[in-house]
């Protein structure tokens, strides 16, 4: 493992046996929940209005009642069954990894952010785009401090702030994305004091 190669502690247990982990992963069931009932009672009110205009032809109200349906049972499956029970066989089967980062803005996305791992020389060992939550963005000092990171390296993860809450999903980057990357660099004292923190018992201490 790439972080232990660079003395960054990585966790003695799984990363869902953290306290709150199971919760988070639970909340987000219930969130994806949430956010498919209303669609339901949107499409409620817009089959209303449809059969309203068009109560004459049953055809031209089974069309739209049929792809909703459907739309609204795979949506249920992808967001609410799916990716939840994918989110926990990660964190289940991944041990935490602390790792010295930077969080980076992405030109054209609002929402976004670049999530920069860096190695003890400075350099870029991997980077990740995600919606890193604004309470994170906005309490990184100058984008710069230390995350916890679950999964392998190439492929999707999850990020938390050390503590493990909040944690969110994180894509590893395309080659495109990654060639607009701005270069690697974080000031010296400041850079050392993570690789210091990466390299600490910390993880031990909070997880034991």
């Amino acid at each position: 493992m790439l972080a232990e190669e660079y003395g960054y502690q990585v966790s003695p247990r799984p990363a869902a046996d953290t306290v709150g982990v199971r919760a988070q992963v639970e909340e987000f069931r219930r969130s994806a929940q949430r956010r498919v009932l209303w669609m339901a009672l949107g499409s409620l009110v817009f089959l209303g209005v449809f059969y309203a205009i068009f109560r004459e032809d049953p055809v031209l109200v089974l069309m739209p009642l049929t792809a909703i349906v459907l739309g609204l049972l795979a949506g249920y499956r992808s967001a609410c069954v799916k990716a939840p029970r994918t989110l926990l066989a990660l964190l289940e089967n991944s041990h935490w990894q602390v790792w010295p980062c930077r969080l980076e803005e992405i030109e054209g996305k609002a929402v976004h952010r670049r999530v920069v791992l860096l190695a003890p020389d400075k350099s870029v060992a991997a980077s990740f785009v995600a919606v890193v939550p604004h309470s994170v963005w906005l309490g990184m000092t100058d984008g710069r401090g230390v995350l916890w990171i679950a999964g392998d390296l190439r492929f999707q993860g999850v990020a938390a702030v050390p503590g493990g809450r909040p944690l969110w999903v994180i894509e590893p980057e395309k080659p495109a994305q990654r060639s607009a990357a701005p270069a690697a660099g974080s000031g010296g004292s400041g850079f050392d004091e993570l690789v210091s923190e990466a390299r600490s018992a910390v993880v031990w201490n909070m997880l034991n």
